[in-house]
């Protein structure tokens, strides 16, 4: 039986949240064992205190570990815990570097790159296990915060006037991607009618970027939208666990919304609904109606007509704002 067990992770968010659904099985398996998992910093924040990890460890690919001196660092670092067993969720080749150990590699099991398949990463991950021995049935998602960022909570909502009583929506306005982000106006008009009309108070949980995409998102944001943008992940973590519902495009933080039991609305247009879906919530999805050809350009990377021509892509500025405001007042009766 293993006693140190390494679990080789993404370094995206919402990748991340969906890497953790083998922790658990893994963690009833072999109950004596040490879990550690390694992950970027930007995504650490989910992992750490996350039941069922016991140690959490950093992978900085752009600072402290860039290059063959860095790579070298890192696995020094590793090589300390004498893992008995690696599991590899991802194309990272680290695991040959730590010899003695036993590795289980999804990409090994498959024969290819989960995303072949068209199918969601979990289930992937759930056969991947089963086909090892390993019992996994249903998604479970350990995520813990402080008390601290419970607190944040508390002062942030007391601060903007939301209370208990308060229809608190959350939202996040911005995908790492442009073209899957919803344009501005239309998150601007989704919250005047919520609030006008249902009194909603809409808050956007997440950072924006300091590029000029983000630059311009956050100049052209109403002031119906209460801006909660400098929190950390924990925070995040804690505010979204407050929301009544989460309303996002194919992010990260749509992903952790669904994993932590929020009712989630993802709204979806560049991005094929098969399989990169939020997990709980796939019949929750605002999909492009229109036809283009180009449909769907992600994960294929290659966006037609949209690359290098416009901000948003004309499927998700199709997306309109009733569509969504109905998908909230069916599961809320608001």
């Amino acid at each position: 039986m293993p006693k140190n067990i390494l679990i080789l992770g993404h370094s995206n968010i919402g990748d991340v949240c969906y890497d953790l659904a083998v922790v658990r099985p893994l963690k009833r398996h072999f109950p004596d064992a040490k879990i550690f998992f390694l992950t970027s910093g930007r995504a650490s924040d989910i992992v750490t205190g996350c039941k069922g990890v016991d140690e959490t460890v950093v992978f900085d690919k752009y600072g402290l570990h860039r290059g063959l001196a860095g790579r070298l660092k890192i696995t020094r670092q590793l090589r300390q815990y004498k893992f008995d067993l690696i599991v590899v969720l991802t194309s990272s080749l680290m695991h040959k570097l730590l010899v003695g150990s036993r590795v289980l590699s999804i990409r090994k099991f498959l024969g290819r790159d989960p995303a072949k398949l068209n199918r969601h990463v979990v289930d992937i991950y759930f056969e991947f296990l089963a086909s090892c021995g390993i019992a996994a049935q249903t998604a479970e998602f350990g995520f813990q915060w402080a008390r601290e960022d419970e607190d944040y909570c508390d002062d942030f909502l007391k601060k903007n006037g939301i209370d208990k009583k308060d229809k608190f929506i959350g939202i996040t306005v911005c995908a790492a991607w442009p073209l899957k982000s919803w344009p501005m106006e239309k998150w601007n008009e989704l919250a005047g009618k919520l609030k006008d009309n249902f009194g909603a108070r809409v808050v956007n949980i997440a950072k924006i970027s300091d590029d000029a995409f983000g630059r311009e998102m956050r100049k052209n944001m109403s002031a119906r939208i209460i801006s909660a943008r400098n929190t950390t992940l924990k925070q995040a973590m804690a505010l979204i666990n407050r929301c009544r519902i989460f309303i996002g495009p194919d992010s990260g933080l749509l992903h952790l919304a669904s994993c932590l039991k929020k009712e989630t609305i993802g709204l979806y247009g560049a991005t094929s609904t098969d399989f990169i879906y939020p997990y709980f919530h796939r019949h929750n999805i605002v999909k492009c109606r229109k036809y283009f050809p180009c449909l769907p350009c992600y994960p294929q990377g290659d966006p037609a007509f949209c690359k290098d021509k416009v901000v948003f892509g004309r499927c998700m500025q199709a997306i309109s704002v009733d569509e969504v405001l109905e998908r909230i007042k069916t599961l809320f009766s608001l």
